[in-house]
């Protein structure tokens, strides 16, 4: 059925056309991540202190144990709609950086248990070509 083996080519044609024009409109909509160095990127960066995380002082954390501390409070930027954008992952010594296309921006990390940040949820406008500081503390609530 040669007829049958024409419809099936014109269709697998039709169905990646339209994947591709449904992938165009969905990564064209809205401000989103972009690598560093961008076209009319901006910057958020901040530094992260996480504690405390002995109840007694002094405090002697092993780097391994810090660094999952941190891991386990990964910094998410969300559009002001609430779609997640990009997330990151603080580093207990040079805090973060993120690239982003000019737009407001949510910054929050995970609720968990006792504890929490002061600072977060918090909106942040990202300009081309500017660097916006957000430094985040975070109170683990360990007494």
């Amino acid at each position: 059925m040669p007829g049958m083996d024409t419809s099936r080519a014109v269709f697998i044609l039709v169905l990646v056309g339209l994947t591709m024009v449904v992938a165009i409109a969905l990564n064209s909509s809205g401000p989103q991540a972009v690598p560093r160095g961008g076209s009319g990127s901006g910057t958020l960066t901040g530094n992260v202190t996480i504690g405390p995380l002995c109840p007694v002082e002094p405090c002697t954390v092993p780097h391994d144990r810090l660094v999952a501390a941190y891991a386990a409070r990964p910094i998410t930027i969300s559009t002001s709609g609430g779609a997640a954008i990009s997330s990151v992952i603080a580093d207990p010594d040079t805090g973060y950086t993120v690239s982003l296309k000019p737009g407001t921006y949510i910054v929050d990390i995970p609720h968990q248990g006792i504890g929490g940040s002061r600072e977060l949820p918090a909106t942040v406008t990202i300009r081309g070509g500017e660097t916006v500081r957000l430094n985040i503390s975070v109170d683990t609530g360990i007494r």
